[in-house]
This record gives structure tokens, C-alpha cells and sequence, in this order.
């Protein structure tokens, strides 16, 4: 009697690779979508300004210095500030980060330009001429720090909110209750002090909260920019999970409308291959501090010298290296003028702290700057008192609307 053959596990193994098979293409096709998807993001992010080999190289080897800003763009009321203001030095050699935060309320006084905070300048520039924004902010703190400033990065707090809700939230020692409440604008913090895990919302009214109608205590400058580094350090060390790396891609996606910088699109894909593997304890953060004469935070020279070697440091530069063409220029026309010559940051005198009714440098608010490795704050600091402490913030023409045409005449003062 002949036997049956049993056609049943060849069969079964054709359908089983077959499957296998289709379940590789969807997974190419996916892979590719999101590729493609990446680049668009990419390329709405950056510039299309072409790279030549040697730049491309330059990114693995050579330090760069960038100006971040985080951007509060509401386009219900208009209003355009720079809430959040960092200046960044990544060195490719030593895998490491220098980042200097800057109080939003610290004064400045650009030569050709009016006496402001600091976060004044990059509004009136989009305001003013937003294709020369960028070049235009980054002379302005390039000068300040005496450093050279090689990009600028803007970011919108909802495309922060976006990349914190990604990752699942962050976790964040909130240093004191945070209650306040705007019904015209739809804000409504309300934190309380500990360790808690925040979600994308949370998170920005933690680093944005300042004042208080709810009987919770007011918070300083900066404490705002303790809780951004605090942020920043939580936010490196939840994209180096391995979570984080499965999220790059959405994240990348999901700021494509909220990001924008003027680096090249190319050396952007250079930029994260270099600096993805980063550990976020090599990165250093520096906060300076100042004294409260309102409106301004005043920083002293000094600080501001510790804060520029920092940076100079990690771009591998010597302290004099970099001489700023503000300062030059301000001392050649002092000199022409018989005037002594002094640094450009000095912009407060004692006329103006005797006017001020506020506390002089004297003030138990020390001024100093503070290099810090841990993501938490230590103490408050002491402030004025609060009635001097609440200051009413300017708000910004929308950036649809020019505010006055960019000026054409080298060292004319242009005004707001």
C-alpha cells in the first residue's frame, strides 16, 4: 500500500515566510515614512543654505557656541517674548556642554540700541526685520559675553509642551507652591512643592511661574532659571533612556512647526549623530545672579567674566582670545571723545540706583555666579521686597506687523 505524503508543515512554512515577509516590507515602508517624515521636520527646522565638505567635517571636530530661546508666541493677543534665555558651548571632542542662563530681567545696553532687559531684544528685532533677527540677537549677546555666538535656536513652549508629553512627563523637584491665575490669557498654575512627575503643561507653568494671586509666595528670576536648568538636565537624561532614543523620532516630528534655527538642515543631521551620545553629567550650568534694582536684575562684571571664561573654556579659546567688536568700537569712540574707556556692560550708575527706591548691590540678594552639577536648587534667594519684585512686562506687537523699518545708517539709534 503506497503512502500519503504530508504536504501540511511545507505549507504551513511557505505561509509562515510569507507572512514574515510582508511583515518586513510594512516595517521598511514604516521605517521610510518616518524617514521621509524626519527630513520634512528637519528641513522646516533649518536652513537650506548649502554645506561644503569641510563645514560638514567641522561639526565632529570644531566647538560651537548657540543661543537658545524659548519663545512665548501667542497669536490670540499678539504678544511675542523671549521668556527663556541660554547661551550653549558643545565641544564634539570632549562629549561636554557648557550652558549659561540668563535672567530674562537682566539689563542690557547695546550700543545703537535702547537701554532694555534682556529678553527685549530678540522681539523688536523679529519686529523690526525678522530676516535680520537672528544675526541681529546673536551681535547683541555675542558683545554681551564676548564670546563668539555661531547659531541661534528658537523654540514655542508648545512645542516644549509636546516633546515633555512624548517622553511620558517629566519628574521635577518642585522647590515651593505655585498658585496663580490669568482668566484673560487661560493660565492656571497650580503646583504643589516636592517631587512630582509633571506632565508637558506642568512642567512649563514649573519654569515659567513667577507670580502669585492665590497666597502661594512669589518666585525671583532666578529661581526661574534654576528650574530651567533643573528642566533641561531632566529633559537630557529622559531622551539618553532608552525610551527617549524609541521617541527621537516623534519628537523630531512633533517641533517641526514650534523649532527653528539657522543652522544648515544637513549639519542639523551632523549635530544629533555627534551629540546624541552626550551624558548629561558632562554638562556644566551656569546661572547668573544679580541685584534686584527695579525693573532690572543687575549682574556684575565680574560674574559675567566667570560665565564668558566658562564658555571660552569649553570652546577650547583662552580668555582674551575673543575681543568684542562692541567694546572695540565703544572704546574708539571714547577715545575720540577724551573719554576713558570702560567695559560696555557697566550700564548702571548710581544716579539711576539712588532714583530707583529700590536695594542697592547690597542687598542680601548676592550677586555671584553659581556653577552647578545637581538639578536641584538649593536655597531661595532674598530679594526685594515684593513691591518692588512685581514688574509689568512689556507685550510685543504681533510679528505680523513691522514696528519700524530696519535702519540703514551704520550707528544710528533705532528706538522701539
Amino acid at each position: 500500500m503506497r503512502k500519503v505524503k504530508h504536504k501540511k508543515p511545507r505549507m504551513f512554512l511557505k505561509i509562515a515566510l510569507s507572512c514574515l515577509f510582508l511583515v518586513v516590507v510594512a516595517i521598511g515602508l514604516y521605517a521610510y515614512a518616518l524617514y521621509k517624515q524626519t527630513n520634512i521636520a528637519i528641513e522646516k527646522i533649518g536652513t537650506d543654505e548649502p554645506v561644503t565638505e569641510v563645514e560638514a567635517a567641522a561639526v565632529k571636530t570644531k566647538p560651537l557656541t548657540v543661543l537658545l530661546l524659548g519663545i512665548d508666541h501667542r497669536e490670540d493677543t499678539g504678544s511675542l517674548n523671549s521668556d527663556v534665555i541660554m547661551v550653549v558651548t558643545v565641544n564634539p571632542t570632549t562629549q561636554s556642554a557648557t550652558v549659561v542662563s540668563l535672567p530674562r530681567d537682566m539689563q542690557l545696553a547695546p550700543k545703537g540700541l535702547p537701554s532694555r532687559k534682556a529678553n527685549y531684544y530678540y522681539p523688536y528685532f523679529y519686529n523690526t526685520d525678522r530676516d535680520h533677527a537672528y544675526e541681529d540677537t546673536k551681535k547683541v549677546f555675542s558683545d554681551y559675553l564676548d564670546v563668539p555666538i555661531d547659531y541661534v535656536v528658537t523654540v514655542d513652549f508648545d512645542g516644549f509642551r509636546q516633546t515633555v508629553d512624548i517622553l511620558g512627563g517629566l519628574t521635577v523637584n518642585v522647590d515651593m507652591d505655585m498658585r496663580y491665575v490669568d482668566d484673560e490669557d487661560g493660565t492656571n498654575i497650580n503646583l504643589k512643592k516636592g517631587v512630582a512627575t509633571l506632565n508637558g503643561k506642568q512642567v512649563l507653568d514649573f519654569v515659567r511661574y513667577r507670580k502669585s494671586n492665590r497666597g502661594t509666595e512669589e518666585s525671583s528670576d532666578l529661581e526661574r532659571n534654576q528650574r530651567q536648568q533643573q528642566v533641561l538636565n531632566e529633559l537630557l537624561n529622559t531622551l539618553k533612556s532608552t525610551g527617549g532614543i524609541t521617541k527621537l523620532t516623534q519628537i523630531i516630528q512633533a517641533v517641526g512647526d514650534h523649532m527653528r534655527t539657522d543652522v544648515p538642515s544637513s549639519q542639523i543631521r551632523e549635530l544629533i549623530g555627534t551629540y546624541f551620545t552626550m551624558k548629561p553629567s558632562n554638562v556644566e550650568y551656569i546661572h547668573l545672579n544679580g541685584d534686584w534694582v527695579s525693573p532690572y536684575i543687575i549682574v556684575k562684571d565680574e560674574d559675567v567674566d566667570k560665565a564668558r571664561d566658562a564658555l571660552k573654556l569649553q570652546r577650547g579659546e583662552s580668555a582674551d582670545e575673543f575681543v568684542s567688536s562692541y567694546e572695540e568700537d565703544e572704546d574708539e569712540d571714547k577715545a575720540e571723545s577724551g573719554e576713558t574707556a570702560t567695559s560696555s556692560r557697566q550700564v548702571y550708575s548710581n544716579s539711576s540706583s539712588s532714583s530707583s527706591g529700590s536695594k542697592s548691590s547690597n542687598s542680601s540678594n548676592k550677586s555671584g555666579t553659581n556653577s552647578v552639577k545637581t538639578k536641584e536648587p538649593d536655597t531661595k534667594p532674598k530679594g526685594s521686597d515684593t513691591s518692588t519684585k512685581t514688574v509689568t512686562q512689556t507685550t510685543y506687537s504681533s510679528p505680523d506687523k513691522t514696528v519700524e523699518q530696519r535702519s540703514s545708517t551704520p550707528g544710528k539709534t533705532l528706538t522701539p
